[in-house]
């Protein structure tokens, strides 16, 4: 929906703010504006969805000027309503039912929230260097780097990734650079010289009255999601939950596709159905301009899917999407779950994480010593620090911080890139802790309440095993060849950020998803080696 930008610390620029702002137009391009902090500012670009009444930005609310980016969903609520709900929320410890990133500002208190909605919906980066007297956050890490100018790489987390596929702990590539973690609310005194973190807190959103059975519900909270003056259109892949939330809308609201090439399609015919194409020929080109976007390297070759759509979807003058983002997490529908659940009386840390991460320890060799060691061990340590809490508790951590997170960025920087909001009604109204409560799985099917409240919905729909939206590698050898091209010719670079294993041979053997890794994290180096 917008852009956050702020900056406390020595050394302040005006000029360097302004263009750091410049870099999150694509958030919102119908209005910008700063306000002064101690030593530095805030500032916001603006993508009215809730109304389009133009207002002073940051928005004052009281003696707080806020910056804020996503949405509160509460019927008949603009933007100063939405930060009334979450200022109050964030005072009675809840939060409000929405998506959202919030960066206020209280000049009697002299401090400086920041907040990140429970799901991570919405992104927020931030730098807080206490020995420099420096604290910096973005809605972008582009915009971050700007502030900042430049960082270093970061040789631990480069390290998590090319074993996990994803940071482990909030880091990012870029050395004190991190994610505000989902739900998370860091507070900052500012009435000294140096900014100081002073409180650091995890909060939830409150429950929300449930209806009388998930068909109700799911269609009032994806009434909620509907609420905004721009044009609505539904992203379809095919599967349950994208064909779910379709048999709750308007036949004529618009249904945008990708078609991939070389994959079959298992669509259900809709009048209002595009289609966009993406052949193996567009994949380096749109690749590097999906990395740029996501300003990291990630396992998910859904980026490069979510980019081609972003385009498409942006030409035809949308601003607003809905996904099916979180069903599977929620409701447990990968593979992982059933497999996890069938095994549940034994959870071992190793195949617990191995459900998440594949062959880590394998992937980690490639990785000089000690630092392979390092990783594969951290991440059986979270394994076991996670199932402490016992196998659900362990799931719904794992699939939040390694599934949904990078899942929910993802959409974010991809869709924003072209000025599209993404909304996702699984996330919201009380879906999550009914979610808990259901028996997820039955027999041989995830999923299960989704299923039946689809084959109850849509008499069309014909059960079918679960397709990841991802690249079909096996089916893509020209995808496959031109990354085995480029990692051999980046060899010395990528020696650089701590591959020591990785030979030609290697390159030549590894399988498609651990190309496509190392593929994004070799361009990530050089979309983004002029700031580190």
């Amino acid at each position: 929906m917008c852009g956050i930008l702020g900056y406390v610390g020595t050394g302040f620029s005006v000029s360097r703010f302004a263009g750091a702002l410049r870099l999150l137009a694509h958030r919102g391009p119908f209005g910008e504006g700063i306000a002064a902090l101690p030593n530095g500012a805030i500032g916001m670009t603006r993508l009215p969805m809730s109304g389009a009444a133009a207002v002073p930005l940051p928005p004052q609310e009281g003696q707080r000027r806020v910056a804020y980016n996503g949405e509160v969903y509460q019927a008949g609520c603009e933007i100063h309503g939405e930060i009334r709900l979450l200022l109050d929320g964030l005072q009675r410890g809840v939060l409000p039912d929405g998506m959202y990133a919030l960066a206020s500002w209280d000049p009697q208190t002299r401090q400086l929230t920041l907040l990140r909605d429970e799901f991570g919906i919405k992104p927020l980066y931030y730098s807080y260097q206490p020995e420099r007297g420096l604290l910096a956050f973005a809605s972008e890490p582009r915009a971050l780097l700007h502030l900042l100018g430049g960082a270093r790489a970061d040789a631990e987390a480069i390290a998590q990734v090319v074993a996990a596929g994803v940071p482990l702990e909030g880091q990012t590539l870029f050395q004190q650079v991190r994610l505000l973690l989902p739900g998370e609310v860091l507070r900052f005194d500012l009435s000294q010289e140096r900014p100081r973190l002073c409180q650091r807190q995890r909060l939830a959103t409150a429950p929300a009255s449930e209806a009388d059975s998930l068909d109700e519900q799911l269609g009032e909270t994806l009434e909620r999601c509907r609420q905004t003056f721009r044009p609505c259109a539904l992203l379809v892949s095919g599967g349950v939950d994208s064909n779910l939330l379709g048999s709750y809308l308007d036949p004529q609201l618009q249904r945008f596709h990708l078609c991939l090439e070389g994959d079959e399609e298992s669509l259900l015919p809709h009048p209002r159905l595009q289609r966009f194409e993406l052949r193996q020929e567009a994949f380096m080109p749109l690749l590097r301009r999906a990395v740029g976007n996501f300003g990291g390297a990630t396992r998910m070759s859904s980026l490069l899917m979510y980019q081609r759509l972003a385009d498409g979807i942006g030409e035809q003058g949308y601003h607003c999407v809905l996904l099916g983002e979180g069903a599977d997490e929620l409701f447990w529908g990968y593979p992982r779950h059933l497999e996890l659940w069938r095994r549940r009386d034994a959870p071992e840390p190793r195949r617990f994480a191995a459900a998440w991460f594949g062959e880590y320890r394998r992937k980690a060799a490639l990785l000089a010593e000690p630092a392979g060691r390092r990783v594969a061990e951290r991440i059986e340590e979270l394994a076991h620090e996670a199932l402490g809490q016992g196998l659900e508790a362990a799931i719904g951590q794992f699939d939040l911080h390694y599934s949904l997170e990078p899942l929910l960025r993802r959409a974010d920087h991809l869709l924003m890139s072209r000025t599209i909001e993404a909304r996702t009604p699984y996330l919201h109204g009380a879906l999550a802790q009914r979610a808990g409560r259901l028996q997820r799985i039955v027999g041989d099917t995830a999923k299960a309440p989704l299923v039946a409240l689809l084959e109850q919905r849509e008499k069309r729909w014909q059960a079918q095993p679960k397709r990841h939206f991802r690249l079909p590698f096996e089916r893509w050898p020209q995808a496959l060849g031109e990354m085995r091209r480029h990692l051999a010719e980046r060899l010395p670079a990528l020696h650089d950020l701590g591959l020591e294993g990785l030979d030609a041979p290697s390159v030549a053997a590894l399988p498609g998803d651990q190309l496509f890794t190392l593929t994004t994290l070799s361009l990530w180096q050089q979309e983004y080696g002029a700031s580190l």
